[in-house]
């Protein structure tokens, strides 16, 4: 049997391709569209979320952005049934892939920006060193060199806290 995707940290999309099969559409609409799959080589099953975006400044070109959330064989059934929400980002709070046809797919953690939705604390602290960089008006290559090694401390010490 294959190893799971859930033990792949980096998962190239043409394996993905691959390994995945549609099991039921559950909504298609312009741009978005979630399918229930399935890995063919272990059985696991994920929503795919699939959202296209045309990207007008780059000459039209359509950009993918491809999510999968893992499902248990309950969630399964209560999804099919119309009995459990499945939509991104609502309902999308464990770990997910995501990733492209042109980037390879990535596990994302959200359980970081879910600690605390009105805590802006973060934005307010990055948007002073925003200001105060502005107003310097000095924005050689080691300034902005500067102001992203202050944000990148700023961001490290708040992880060890």
């Amino acid at each position: 049997m294959s190893m799971s995707l859930r033990a792949k940290k980096v998962i190239m999309s043409e394996e993905l391709e691959e390994r995945l099969e549609n099991v039921q559409e559950l909504r298609k609409e312009e741009y978005e569209t979630y399918v229930l799959v399935k890995d063919r080589t272990t059985g696991e099953h994920y929503v795919r979320y699939t959202q296209r975006h045309l990207n007008i400044m780059e000459g039209g070109v359509e950009d993918v952005f491809d999510h999968l959330l893992p499902v248990s064989t309950d969630d399964v059934l209560a999804i099919v049934f119309g009995e459990q929400d499945y939509t991104y980002p609502t309902e999308w709070k464990q770990k997910y892939l995501r990733g492209s046809n042109v980037d390879p797919y990535v596990w994302f953690d959200p359980t970081d920006l879910l600690a605390d939705p009105n805590d802006d604390s973060l934005g307010k602290e990055i948007y002073g060193m925003l200001e105060t960089f502005k107003a310097k008006k000095n924005f050689d290559d080691q300034a902005i060199a500067k102001l992203f090694k202050q944000i990148d401390d700023m961001l490290e010490n708040k992880d060890k806290k």
